[in-house]
């Protein structure tokens, strides 16, 4: 597969006088809902596109329940959900000192599965105006193609 990508100037925050620097960045075509997702499995599958709608929203209402009772969520092959905490600036010198009024907000973190991480490892890349593509066997080796 070809990931997109756009070139975008972006400003050096620590000295905005100076010229921007040109870097790639990812490239979006639009967004694919659960619907298109689930149309894509029913083809493939003896499902109807229904009963995956289903099935896929009753796992997203059991994800935030599993993950706010303490649990992590391993989908396969997908990754790992869990809740994070962020704490406010300041630590405390004891453990007696903590209380739940240090705890500024919580968040879902996402660590992805092994599999998928490597499934991303063999790319190509392409302008997203299609002008050059380069090509990745591995995350650490490029060649250019023309």
């Amino acid at each position: 597969m070809s990931v997109p990508y756009v070139i975008r100037q972006r400003k050096n925050p620590q000295n905005l006088e100076a010229e921007g620097l040109y870097y790639p960045s990812s490239a979006y075509f639009g967004e694919v809902d659960l619907e298109d997702i689930a149309s894509d499995i029913c083809i493939s599958s003896s499902l109807s596109e229904a009963d995956v709608l289903g099935v896929v929203r009753a796992v997203l209402t059991a994800i935030p329940k599993y993950i706010l009772l303490g649990y992590k969520v391993r989908l396969e092959n997908l990754g790992i959900f869990k809740l994070g905490i962020s704490a406010s600036g300041q630590g405390k010198a004891t453990a007696d000192e903590v209380t739940f009024r240090d705890i500024k907000g919580i968040k879902i973190l996402f660590s992805p599965d092994v599999k998928l991480q490597k499934s991303m490892s063999k790319v190509s890349y392409v302008r997203k105006d299609g002008t050059e593509e380069t090509v990745t066997e591995d995350t650490d080796k490029e060649s250019e193609t023309a």
